[in-house]
């Protein structure tokens, strides 16, 4: 007997399988008498399967429902996280096919096609995909979102807006010059289109939107967790290039007539209940103008020191560092590092009646309720260190400096430390140790920069593995070595993964970032050093041998529980000399 045959055979929607599933709701308790008489009841009088009425009125969660009917039908359930999808079978399968019945191909075998759909299939639908596709047709359950994502992974964002206008729109219309190219029937598809392309980016946390123009094709990514993702779009919206870029500027309020010009805008925005500013910027290319938007979100943020990913030996450490009653903190790291928002967790923990905090910003990005908050006007003359030289006249208790970029912001900075203040502030240092010749060589003395700071903070952000579909991964041999020359007690009990890319991710393996962090407080040993103005890779060393963990050990730390991969490590953190085994774990 084949392996066919000995398969349970797949029941298909009915009447019968409906009352079935009131049945198992009310049995579970999920179900009253009284809901399942109404539901019953309007299920009729509106033509809409009851299934779908319990799942869209959030009455019994949806993946709750599917395992019932998965029981009732016969038909797997899955989350498409634990599915490998083929994108052969993703082919075979037209959009507007995948779109109109809510299903998605997952893989092909021996001449099966295999669908994933949001709700038992009826007779019906199964014969006329089986007539369509030419092939035998197999089934898996999944919830709607997971389908939905899927869909516009593969088959492109907005395809469901902008398939029509593609077809519509004729290949010459992207090379006409001079030629007026807003699409006036159309213009409704392309504003739904770009508003598709902002929503997303939100909804999956992207800082910035690229779209950018080629000669056969327009590019979409997002950078999100720092690193830019392509974003599958249509086949043949690059036919819409100068139509998409005109909505742009629109919305913007720029002159659409201008080509030949770069152009800057703003764009306010709202999803849900929450407002964004996006800051567009359009340059012109050989292929058309190329858009770039910044999404800011609008909305006071609360950051606080526990959602930074600390570690159980960090997190006293900075508290202690953001307890201070004078003294100077500094941030360092590459652009994007994440030291503004760690600025701001410490302020946040320090932000109290009794306390008055005065930043200042180019920009401010973070509002903070009970914070006095400077936004720097270079032009009016607005500088760090005009804004400075007035906030002493204001009292503050702690001063943020956004950035200290030259002699004199530093020089006010320190002395303002000595004279009693808190001051944080961030630099552009590849590590701790290098804060304190940074500094030096901005001119300050030695002997200052030795009384007044009392720490370096360098930070990296690496993305962390998606818990969705996170799976067991290998390690180098030579990576294993290294780990275990630093962290002997802990890689025994090592737990390394990797994301095998789900719709969660948007296929990535990554959701989420944490931040690596390379404390160096300060003692009398290193500020013995500063004083006669030692190298700071000396530094670097004694402080190690006074407990500093390096970036690169600390990210070996988030490896071994799980939380990111080697990969990523590598990517942020250089190995430093004399790592392994470096002294006392802070």
């Amino acid at each position: 007997m084949s392996a066919d045959a000995l398969k349970p055979r797949v029941r298909y929607a009915s009447d019968q399988m409906m009352h079935e599933l009131v049945r198992r709701l009310l049995d579970a308790g999920h179900l009253s008498r009284a809901q399942a008489d109404d539901l019953q009841s309007r299920s009729v009088l509106a033509g809409r399967p009851l299934d779908e009425l319990v799942i869209s009125e959030r009455i019994v969660d949806e993946e709750a429902v599917l395992r019932i009917l998965s029981e009732l039908s016969r038909i797997p359930f899955h989350h498409l996280a634990e599915v490998k999808i083929q994108p052969d079978a993703v082919r075979r399968v037209p959009a507007r096919l995948a779109l109109r019945h809510t299903v998605f191909p997952v893989s092909e075998a021996r001449g099966t096609i295999t669908l994933a759909v949001c709700r038992v299939p009826d007779v019906t639908l199964v014969e006329s995909l089986r007539m369509v596709l030419n092939s035998a047709v197999e089934w898996i359950l999944c919830t709607r979102p997971d389908i939905a994502k899927s869909v516009k992974h593969f088959y492109g964002l907005g395809v469901q807006s902008i398939d029509g206008l593609v077809e519509n729109t004729p290949d010459t219309e992207i090379d006409r010059s001079g030629a007026d190219v807003s699409i006036e029937d159309d213009q409704e598809g392309v504003t739904r289109f770009v508003n598709q392309i902002i929503a997303e980016a939100i909804r999956l946390g992207a800082t910035d939107i690229h779209i950018e123009p080629f000669e056969t094709e327009l590019r979409l990514r997002y950078r999100v967790d720092g690193m830019l993702q392509n974003i599958p779009i249509p086949q043949g919206v690059h036919k819409l290039r100068r139509a998409i870029a005109s909505c742009v500027k629109i919305m913007a309020d720029m002159n659409i007539a201008e080509r030949r010009k770069t152009h800057d805008g703003r764009i306010k925005v709202r999803l849900a209940e929450d407002e964004f500013d996006l800051r567009v910027s359009i340059l012109p290319t050989n292929y058309g103008e190329t858009v770039n938007m910044r999404i800011l979100n609008r909305k006071s943020m609360f950051i606080d020191l526990e959602h930074l990913g600390l570690s159980e030996r960090q997190a006293p450490i900075i508290a202690q560092l953001a307890a201070l009653p004078h003294g100077v903190v500094l941030l360092t790291g590459p652009t994007g590092s994440g030291k503004t928002t760690t600025l701001y967790a410490l302020l946040s923990r320090i932000n109290r009646d009794d306390v008055k905090v005065i930043t200042v910003e180019d920009p401010i990005e973070y509002q903070m309720q009970g914070i006095n908050q400077v936004q720097v006007n270079a032009p009016i003359g607005l500088s760090f260190a005009a804004v400075l030289r007035s906030i002493l006249r204001h009292d503050p208790d702690i001063i943020l400096i956004g950035e200290i970029r030259d002699r004199e912001t530093a020089d006010i900075a320190v002395r303002s430390s000595l004279t009693g203040h808190l001051v944080f502030s961030t630099l552009h240092t590849n590590d701790a140790p290098s804060a304190v010749t940074r500094l030096v060589d901005m001119g300050i003395e030695p002997y200052l920069v030795s009384s007044c700071l009392e720490g370096a903070i360098a930070q990296r952000l690496v993305r962390r593995v998606c818990p969705a579909c996170a799976e067991p991964a290998e390690c180098q041999d030579v990576i294993l070595e290294e780990i275990t020359a630093m962290w002997p007690d802990k890689v025994k009990d090592a737990k390394f993964q990797r994301g095998r890319g789900c719709p969660d991710c948007s296929f990535t393996g990554y959701h989420g970032r944490i931040a690596l962090f390379e404390i160096m407080v300060m003692n009398d040993a290193i500020r013995s050093m500063v004083v006669h103005n030692r190298p700071s890779n000396e530094i670097r060393s004694v402080a190690m041998q006074h407990g500093l963990v390096t970036l690169r050990r600390d990210g070996w730390d988030r490896v071994i529980s799980g939380m990111t991969t080697v990969d990523e490590v590598v990517r942020v953190a250089r190995k430093v000399e004399g790592d392994e085994g470096c002294g006392n774990v802070q």
